[in-house]
């Protein structure tokens, strides 16, 4: 059996930067086409994804890994050019798009239309064990600390099996093969810290 080629930790953890480098760099454009600063399309990328739970400011912080003024700042941004809006009672500090935000956050999903054009030309195979691979790189960056939300399959107490092979979630009661496994889960509840 041959051995693992020289730091090919090293040059994964490389191109991962490199890709993220280039879709940092398409959302920036994007973002400038429709007059936001990246902080503030991502923000509104989040608070109209489908599979994200409504949050407020420090929940957003979080994810976006960020402080809290500076997403508050953003939204404060978002607000006035009429795209975002604080939830009503009960959920006053949730915050919700208005129909222009929501308009904008479907222009700019278009940012990513390069990388899944790169990425339907791979094999299916090949994604679904990249797909496994990267969700058990962030869990256990969150675990270590280093990612404060990660809100995939790995890091929920419904999953059970192998860490990123074949699972099993049982909030859904339905088999999880890599290829299925969620990102961004709106039904995750974090596991309880192993030891």
């Amino acid at each position: 059996m041959v051995g693992e080629p020289p730091d090919l930790d090293g040059r994964l953890a490389d191109a991962v930067e490199r890709l993220g480098d280039a879709a940092r760099a398409m959302l920036r454009r994007s973002a400038a086409a429709d007059g936001l600063s990246p902080t503030q399309a991502q923000l509104l990328l989040r608070i109209t994804s489908g599979s994200a739970p409504r949050e407020g400011t420090g929940a957003l912080a979080g994810w976006l890994e960020v402080s809290a003024p500076t997403v508050s700042d953003a939204l404060r941004t978002l607000a006035v050019k009429g795209m975002v809006e604080r939830g009503q009672p009960p959920e006053p500090r949730v915050w919700t798009a208005t129909p222009r935000g929501l308009e904008t956050a479907r222009q700019l999903r278009h940012w990513r239309g390069p990388l899944l054009g790169a990425l339907r030309r791979q094999a299916t195979e090949r994604k679904a064990e990249a797909l496994a691979s990267i969700l058990q790189v962030i869990a256990e960056l969150n675990v270590d600390g280093h990612i404060s939300t990660a809100r995939n399959c790995l890091t929920c107490r419904f999953f059970r099996g192998e860490q990123a092979g074949e699972g099993w979630c049982t909030l859904l009661d339905t088999a999880l093969s890599p290829a299925t496994l969620r990102v961004d889960c709106p039904e995750h509840r974090a596991a309880a810290p192993t030891c």
